[in-house]
């Protein structure tokens, strides 16, 4: 009897540290669980950049990159994605739409197509070629397309390439690069929708597509 007395003791006092660790150890569990739930955010301080490929045949190649601008408006500007959804701040200030207008500014070149990559025929972009281009603006939301029409080009020029080996450059094709300016309307579009660049030749038909997003 002496004996057993201890032992229950002993048995109630480590079911109390049992329970004590389980409560500690869930808290514990708790409070990592917390520290595991962020934010995504992604860093948009300056604009939305964008880039893509195009072809006109199989000898004529290019690729767009650009950038879609607005004074102020893209200072310091964060998509934040939490488990409520997905919030847009301009520095501190929380947005829903674009501004007014974006400025959208885009650099064309010539790039070798997929089946130029042993040397072979190639015809690079002339100023022909450009004038005859047609630049056409979307917002997109969902499948959803709506033509952009009241937009302005700005400007658009051509800077000349200046090639490697200078000592025959009288005998090779002269090459540019393309800077070319558009204003786009924006006014009251929401920030989810994406603002869609297509280039089309005479023909009507797509030679490169891509869209800026947030």
């Amino acid at each position: 009897m002496g004996r057993f007395f201890p032992r229950v003791i002993c048995t109630v006092f480590a079911a109390g540290l049992l329970l004590i660790s389980g409560s500690n150890a869930g808290q514990e569990q708790q409070k990592r669980k917390k520290k595991t739930v962020r934010n995504d955010v992604l860093n948009f301080d300056g604009g939305i950049v964008f880039e893509t490929d195009g072809s006109l045949s199989e000898q004529t190649c290019f690729r767009v990159t650009g950038r879609v601008t607005a004074p102020e408006f893209f200072d310091k500007f964060e998509r934040i994605d939490t488990e409520q959804g997905t919030e847009y701040r301009s520095g501190q200030t929380i947005v829903k739409e674009f501004p007014e207008e974006v400025h959208v500014s885009f650099l064309v070149f010539d790039l070798p197509c997929a089946n130029q990559m042993q040397p072979g025929p190639r015809r690079y972009l002339t100023m022909d070629m450009m004038k005859s281009l047609r630049f056409q603006f979307y917002w997109k939301r969902g499948i959803d397309l709506r033509r952009i029409e009241n937009l302005k080009q700005v400007s658009a020029t051509a800077e000349p390439i200046e090639p490697y080996n200078t000592e025959i450059k009288e005998e090779l094709p002269k090459r540019f690069r393309w800077f070319i300016d558009f204003t786009v309307p924006s006014g009251g579009v929401p920030l989810t929708d994406r603002l869609v660049l297509i280039i089309r030749a005479p023909d009507d038909r797509r030679v490169a597509r891509v869209a800026a997003r947030l």
